[in-house]
């Protein structure tokens, strides 16, 4: 258990690069624009990244805000109020911490037309995704008491964290005056991965039985873990092994001067975590536990404390995980983009794109309604307006680009201000060199 804290403790201090650029989707920030589109097309010659400055941001979901997880007591105390927590927490509902942090990126047009924009880089990608279903906090809030001759069964529950490098080559085509087209490969090298390939809990209180309450727990499990050795003492680890691939394609297509189309669909691929690397824990297949209570006389003469030591010893016997090693594969999250924009006039634009994500086996969608304002020919601002499965945010954004230098930071929620109702936060900045730009 240790070792899961500190993984969950080192990618939450991670500096983390979302790819949930929606605000700065169609901003000047080509860094931000080529993430989501590899069919993107500058127009300097030649872009080059800071190295591990070039884009950083930090990005976050949680299901509950703190206004529907805590209370004020009549003591002006915070106490959990697990009757909103319940109410307020579907079975879908999850914590979700993705990110890239962009460690270099250089980019060059070349052809006798300039019409190829070839590139490469390197960024750390991370996923995180706990699913804790609203059923399984009642049950352990209130008691079994409330379930008596019910088999209550949890299988939503889930654990996912990836982490790996991400080494890419990509171009993008500029077609003609309308279609740009785009491609990138990438060649993966894992370093720590945690996955419930099975997560299975079930209880069952028996009211009838003798003696009385008689409850029996049911568990299946298999958790797939690798690079556990980058975070203990053992450091007996090597990422090389842990290998894939994955690419990304993309286009845009303008339709007249005023209006254009994008399209992308990105990370579609795979890692490999080798058996080296790798450790299973696992109840090898369907275990049971009964539990038959407590014994108390009214001479008092039982010792209750040596009665819970004993079942919790014979509990932690029987649901022993059993530990191995073989193997696995996990696919990456995926990411589809769909955009439009329209060019007002040389100052103001409007957009729209709708951006969906695969998170555990659903899909995290997010609508996003654009505004870019060419301030001046240096100075770019950004709003927007966005529903992330319901919930709304307002983002805000600057790209400022002084000669060669390209500075952005963008804001993809305002909201946070009220940060007892806030439920997202994602901040992005970066900077790069933009040689030989169209003015």
């Amino acid at each position: 258990m240790k070792k899961f804290i500190l993984v969950i403790v080192s990618i939450i201090t991670f500096n983390l690069s979302a790819q949930d650029s929606h605000t700065g989707y169609y901003s000047n920030a080509f860094i931000l624009s080529s993430g989501s589109n590899p069919a993107a097309f500058p127009e300097a010659n030649m872009v080059i990244g800071i190295p591990g400055l070039s884009n950083v941001s930090y990005g976050l979901q949680w299901p509950l805000s703190l206004n529907e997880v805590f209370e004020k007591g009549a003591d002006d105390s915070l106490r959990v109020n697990f009757p909103s927590v319940i109410s307020n927490m579907g079975e879908q509902d999850a914590f979700y911490l993705d990110g890239r942090h962009q460690i270099l990126h250089f980019g060059l047009k070349i052809g006798r037309n300039k019409n190829v924009f070839a590139y490469f880089g390197d960024e750390i990608v991370t996923d995180f995704s706990l699913r804790v279903s609203g059923n399984l906090i009642d049950y352990f809030s209130t008691g079994n008491a409330n379930f008596l001759n019910r088999q209550m069964n949890f299988d939503d529950e889930r654990f996912e964290v990836s982490v790996y490098n991400s080494f890419y080559v990509g171009a993008a085509v500029n077609v003609n005056e309308k279609l740009n087209v785009g491609a990138r490969l990438k060649a993966l090298t894992g370093m720590t991965n945690v996955n419930t390939k099975q997560l299975h809990l079930g209880f069952y209180t028996d009211s009838t039985s003798i003696p009385a309450f008689e409850t029996s727990l049911q568990a299946d499990v298999l958790l797939q873990t690798s690079g556990m050795g980058l975070i203990s003492d053992s450091l007996d680890f090597n990422p090389l092994l842990n290998t894939g691939f994955a690419f990304d394609f993309g286009a845009t297509y303008k339709y007249n001067e005023q209006l254009e189309f994008s399209f992308a669909l990105n990370d579609i691929g795979r890692i490999n975590w080798a058996d080296e690397n790798n450790e299973y824990y696992t109840t090898d297949g369907q275990v049971e536990y009964i539990i038959e209570g407590l014994t108390q006389s009214s001479s008092g003469s039982e010792d209750l404390e040596a009665q819970i030591e004993e079942i919790t010893d014979s509990l932690l016997t029987t649901m022993e995980l059993v530990k191995s090693s073989t193997s696995y594969t996990t696919t990456l999250n995926s990411n589809l983009f769909l955009g439009a924009r329209y060019q007002w006039n040389e100052k103001h634009s409007f957009s729209m794109l709708f951006h969906s994500r695969k998170n555990f086996i659903q899909r995290f969608n997010v609508y996003t309604l654009g505004y870019q304002y060419q301030m001046s020919e240096s100075l770019q601002c950004l709003g927007s307006y966005q529903n992330f499965n319901g919930i709304s945010n307002v983002g805000a954004g600057v790209v400022w680009s002084p000669g060669p230098l390209q500075f952005h930071l963008i804001f993809d929620n305002m909201l946070i201000a009220d940060v007892f109702d806030a439920k997202n936060l994602s901040v992005q900045m970066g900077l790069s060199f933009h040689f030989s730009k169209k003015r």
